[in-house]
């Protein structure tokens, strides 16, 4: 990457980019084609794929998956605790007292309205769902199982099971949200640059980010905005059925009604949005905000109110003691699934950990945007304390209300000794007079389905059961349509690169993708549609993972320009990683080191030598040295893997190689960075390394362009 950074405000950035704006008639339009084009091709053949091969489709996002847990676990689980103590870094760094805007500017929203908006805009409908759902799979080997079977008292399985519920809901989902959000507000607020996901790579690369490689990298967003909103739509929907069936008996459970809710929601979504931020959907946060919290209320103090007090402090500090624990947890035994007592369960992970991750990353886009765009006036301090500490721990509270009471219907029913399958008669009753009272509104959870399980706690209260499911149905109507309508807002400026108030027409066309997306989800799962759900958001979410390791970079990056620590004039590369796709003669030098790099990177050694030794051209045996073993690490890497054919397990042999051959590529560009006193990390150093073909094409240039009077 360019580590020259140049200060440029843009007032009008989002025109940088390629766009085309005019009118049809009476309605106007503005967008980029690529990014616009390109995003909904790819949305509605998927849509028209799942509709037309529901099984074929789910076969085929099933194996996505599978594959992706199988070999990319590490990097969801490594990368969540990456971002977690970034931001904790960046919390108590000097840079934490700067604002997201000019330094005397106010906050646009009040403290209050802030908090509802980004907590509505990033939960969603989960908190319903998983609710009490979660800590009960958790609990009992249900329809995922979970990771104590047999372990050790009832007690302490209790405990795990909400321990885990709050690592999945807790500050490792979170930070995706600080992260993005945060970075996008810094540089459209103190750069003035136009709020779009192509900025993520400004700090590193420049202009162009206003290039393909931005458009490529909204189209990815407006791609993993659509599938993450949409799963969380599909999951409620489910569970609004359900409810609605309960309070009204004639309303049928059926696919048929689900997508009927589906594009009744929607519309009213697309009403919501069409009125704008801070009206229509601000005013849509703060209300199904104080629905929510008037259920917790009722619930909390309906229960068993000093046990529930009791739960939540016990497993806040429960889950700051087992943070690190169960934050690298990949469960690497469990998914070889050859544990010889059998007390192991392969698919746990695929079905909860890496589900949450990727459907957490697949939001980030969405809901960092959105929070970037009403935090406008904070500080970065202020940011971040606002987007993990307050929403984790209302969120927290909220699980041990809802998750408390429902281990406690567990509990009761075990001990009542009710069982999945049983039966009562007059001739040999399973309960006698005395004892049928304990058995009402009592239901073993672990036999129910995560839609049933959050309604059947609720009804329990007797006198209010009716009320509470009312009240949950309208926050689940409230949260989806917030979900949706943030979603579609931050979709429509996607496309539009960054413009803050795209036309209504665009906002209305992207508002019923959303919902033929979340139709076709629905369709393909079927009766299964959590499994469906599950694989598309596992799946977008692995590439934007990638997108959030350099956010990571830029953002730190971007705090130093600000801040004075980097001299924005000072000189960095001659020319930028991507620099060679912009001739024929750059993209031929790019295909000769995919093969060759060997040859670049030995006579990179030879150059940096004689420039350190002052004008000696003489090579040293270090050099030689040096040479000769990047040319034996890349082509041993090719040999060994055409001889896996001959040699079973060969290839692993080259492949090591090969990352010795990328380490000391990593040494070399470390070395010229440090010799030419160039920005840059070790970190950065290797994850460019990776793209070797691009990063000794930019070796190449620097030693060439920097000192032409010395030949190679």
């Amino acid at each position: 990457m360019s580590a020259k950074t140049v200060k440029i405000v843009f007032k009008t950035g989002d025109q940088k980019c390629f766009h085309t704006k005019g009118c049809f008639g009476p309605l106007k339009y503005y967008f980029n084609p690529i990014t616009s084009i390109c995003s909904a091709l790819i949305i509605w053949a998927f849509v028209a794929w799942c509709i037309q091969s529901p099984d074929g489709s789910q076969e085929v996002t099933t194996r996505w998956k599978s594959w992706i847990t199988k070999h990319w676990t590490w990097l969801y689980i490594g990368t969540q605790d990456v971002w977690a103590v970034f931001i904790i870094c960046v919390y108590f760094s000097k840079y934490s007292n700067m604002k997201l805007g000019k330094d005397d500017e106010k906050p646009e929203f009040s403290n209050g309205a802030y908090f509802t908006m980004l907590f509505a805009a990033g939960v969603g409908i989960g908190l319903f769902y998983f609710g009490v759902a979660e800590p009960i799979f958790h609990l009992q080997p249900g329809q995922y199982g979970n990771r104590f079977w047999n372990r050790y008292t009832d007690n302490q399985q209790a405990q795990d099971a909400i321990n885990v519920t709050f690592y999945h809901w807790g500050i490792h989902a979170w930070v995706v949200y600080v992260l993005i959000g945060l970075l996008l507000s810094f540089l459209s607020y103190r750069r003035s640059l136009p709020m779009t996901m192509r900025m993520v790579f400004f700090p590193l690369i420049g202009e162009r980010v206003y290039g393909i490689l931005g458009d490529l990298v909204d189209i990815l967003s407006i791609i993993c905005t659509m599938f993450g909103v949409c799963t969380s739509l599909g999951l409620g929907v489910v569970q609004l059925n359900n409810g609605l069936s309960r309070v009204i008996p004639s309303i049928e459970i059926s696919e048929t009604n689900q997508v009927i809710l589906i594009w009744c929601i929607t519309s009213i979504a697309t009403l919501s949005v069409v009125s704008g931020l801070k009206f229509g959907i601000r005013t849509l946060s703060e209300t199904c905000f104080g629905v929510g919290c008037l259920l917790l209320l009722i619930v909390y103090l309906a229960d068993d109110t000093v046990f529930l007090t009791n739960l939540f402090v016990q497993s806040c500090g429960y889950y700051l003691q087992w943070i690190v624990q169960i934050g690298f947890h990949t469960d690497a035994f469990a998914m070889r699934n050859d544990a010889p007592d059998g007390k192991e369960n392969p698919q746990w992970m695929d079905s909860w950990t890496l589900f949450y991750w990727g459907w957490w990353i697949s939001w980030a886009p969405f809901v960092g945007m959105f929070i970037a765009k009403i935090s406008r006036g904070r500080t970065i301090k202020e940011f971040i304390l606002y987007t993990s500490t307050l929403p984790v721990i209302y969120t927290f509270f909220w699980l041990s209300v809802f998750g408390g009471a429902g281990i406690s219907m567990e509990r009761k029913a075990q001990n009542l000794n009710i069982t999945c399958s049983m039966y009562n008669s007059t001739r040999y009753p399973m309960y006698g007079a005395e004892n049928i009272w304990k058995t009402h509104h009592v239901h073993r959870l672990s036999c129910r389905t995560s839609s049933q399980m959050w309604f059947d706690v609720v009804e329990q209260y007797e006198g209010i059961g009716n009320l509470l499911s009312i009240i949950s149905i309208i926050g689940l109507i409230l949260y989806f349509i917030t979900s949706s309508d943030s979603g579609s807002l931050v979709i429509d400026s996607l496309s539009a690169n960054g413009y803050p108030d795209p036309p209504i027409g665009q906002r209305i066309f992207w508002a019923v993708t959303e919902g033929a997306t979340a139709t076709a989800l629905l369709r393909q799962g079927g009766k299964d549609a959590l499994r469906a759900l599950q694989a598309v958001s596992i799946a977008a979410g692995l590439p934007f993972t990638i997108i959030l390791n350099f956010a990571c970079i830029s953002l730190w990056r971007a705090m130093k320009m600000e801040y004075g620590d980097i001299k924005e004039e000072a000189d960095g590369w001659k020319s930028s990683l991507l620099t060679p796709i912009d001739s024929i003669k750059g993209v031929k030098k790019i295909i000769l080191n995919l093969f060759f790099p060997w040859y670049t990177l030995s006579k990179a050694v030879v150059k940096l030598d004689s420039l350190s030794s002052s004008g000696n051209r003489s090579k040293s045996k270090e050099s030689f040295i040096s040479c000769a073993s990047l040319c034996f690490m890349f082509n041993g890497w090719i040999i060994l893997l055409v001889l896996e054919f001959y040699l079973q397990n060969i290839s692993y042999v080259g492949w090591s190689l090969f990352v010795f051959f990328l380490v000391h590529a990593t040494k070399i560009r470390i070395q010229i960075r440090e010799f030419y006193h160039l920005e840059g990390t070790l970190y950065e150093d290797f994850l460019i390394t990776l793209l070797y073909p691009f990063t000794c094409v930019q070796i190449e240039n620097q030693l060439k362009i920097s000192n032409d009077s010395i030949e190679l």
